[in-house]
């Protein structure tokens, strides 16, 4: 199985951050993307509550069945059109890791 954790700061962000109207726009559709992309198997999306400066806004924590189905959930044009319309105007840094248990 394959982890993929990403974690973003956003440009605009209201508090607090489960209000925020971009961090619930992240939310849903990376959650959202659960069923159409095949392999993935888990989306989770977190949004910070502790509002620290080190703290990221918000957390994507997905599941896969291999690498491969990583490599097409990058590729996958729903993937593709949410990050380009909803996730990148609303972030200013990203940090991610993948990893296999």
């Amino acid at each position: 199985m394959i982890k993929h954790i990403v974690i973003w700061k956003l440009k605009n962000k209201t508090m607090p951050l489960d209000e925020c109207a971009d961090a619930l726009a992240i939310r849903a559709a990376l959650q959202g993307l659960v069923g159409k992309i095949p392999g993935l198997l888990k989306a989770e999306v977190g949004i910070d509550f502790r509002g620290k400066e080190s703290s990221g806004d918000i957390v994507l924590y997905s599941e896969f069945a291999s690498r491969e189905a990583l490599e097409n959930y990058q590729n996958h044009p729903e993937h593709v059109r949410v990050g380009r319309e909803i996730v990148r105007p609303a972030t200013c840094d990203r940090k991610m890791i993948d990893y296999e248990v």
